[in-house]
Order: C-alpha cells, then sequence, then structure tokens
C-alpha cells in the first residue's frame, strides 16, 4: 500500500470517527429532551413516589445509595438519587450535605480499591506510557483531578481508583471529593426542588 493511499485512509478513518461522535452527542440531547418531555408529563406520579421514598427510607437510603454509587463505576450517577430525594421534599441543604458526605466516604472506597487493584494490572491493560503519563498527572495535580471529576460529568468513581493507585494522599481525596461533591448535590437538590 503506498504511503499516500494510507495516510488518505487514516484521514477517511478519523472523519469517521468524527462523525461518530457528532451523532452520538445529537442523540444524546435528543434523549434528554425526550427524558425531559416524559418527566413534564409524569411529574405529579413521580413526585408521590418520591415523596412516599422519602418518608419510608429517608436519609439513611440516601447514604447508602450515593456511596454505592461513588463506589462502583456504573452509568447511573448518584444524582439521580440526589434529585429524587430533594424532589420527593427533603430539606436541600441536608440533602446536599448527607449526599456529599457520603459521596466523599465513597470515593476514599474507590481510593482502596484503586491502591489494591495496583499499577501492575493497569499497566498490563493500558501500557507503560499511559502509567507514566496518570502518574505524573496525580502527582502534580492530584486534588484538580478529583475536584475536577467532583462536579463535571467526568467519572468521579474512575478517578478516585487511579487516585488509589498512584497513591495520592487520601486526605487530598476525601477533602476534595467532599467539598466538589457537596457543591453539586447542592445544585442538583437545588433544581429539583424548583421543579
Amino acid at each position: 500500500m503506498s504511503p499516500a493511499k494510507n495516510k488518505k485512509t487514516s484521514i477517511f478513518s478519523m472523519l469517521n470517527i468524527g462523525a461518530n461522535a457528532h451523532y452520538s452527542a445529537v442523540a444524546f440531547l435528543l434523549g434528554l429532551v425526550v427524558v425531559f418531555f416524559i418527566f413534564l408529563h409524569y411529574r405529579n406520579p413521580i413526585k408521590l413516589l418520591a415523596k412516599d421514598a422519602v418518608e419510608n427510607f429517608g436519609y439513611p437510603a440516601l447514604f447508602l445509595l450515593c456511596w454505592a454509587a461513588d463506589v462502583i463505576i456504573q452509568p447511573i450517577p448518584a444524582d439521580v438519587i440526589v434529585f429524587g430525594t430533594a424532589f420527593g421534599g427533603a430539606n436541600i441543604w441536608v440533602t446536599s450535605l448527607i449526599a456529599g458526605f457520603s459521596s466523599g466516604f465513597g470515593g476514599a472506597t474507590g481510593y482502596y480499591i484503586g491502591r489494591s487493584f495496583g499499577p501492575w494490572r493497569f499497566r498490563r491493560i493500558f501500557g507503560p506510557k499511559m502509567l507514566r503519563m496518570g502518574r505524573d498527572l496525580f502527582r502534580d495535580h492530584g486534588a484538580l483531578a478529583i475536584f475536577v471529576a467532583g462536579v463535571t460529568p467526568v467519572p468521579y468513581s474512575a478517578v478516585c481508583w487511579i487516585g488509589g493507585i498512584y497513591k495520592m494522599s487520601l486526605t487530598k481525596v476525601i477533602l476534595a471529593s467532599w467539598i466538589s461533591r457537596t457543591l453539586r448535590y447542592f445544585v442538583v437538590a437545588w433544581l429539583a426542588n424548583l421543579v
């Protein structure tokens, strides 16, 4: 295969990846719009269900579910639980503080999972170059990485696991988690209270 043809093929494959990412973003936004309209249509039954759940299970369930959601890398974020709790009539301040505290413990648990996982398995899966890049990032900006993951859609539990793999300071993990997740959950609870 000639170098020019190989270059052309790689450019087309890169354009195809860009097109797939574009379609994925459009599908995600359309999915959000559909979920929003379904929520508007079924708002009252959902509110009754959320209120019943808050009255029956309360803050201990919020703590356990948020902790579990932030320990395990999974697609349903703890925001859904916080939103439902606040939507069900719970106090937004108490909800955000309990969820933030629980999330900090979830991050610490993920940290210990990553620490026991160790860098050798990471190296085996991703290679030594990625291992060095991740180590340097967490050594220089570890607390910032945890904070950014705590307030953005970046997978928070995965970042805490990586912090454990690179033996970041546990105190920094917990503090960055508590601050960032409490802020995020306050915004989520406040939005649920507005709806």
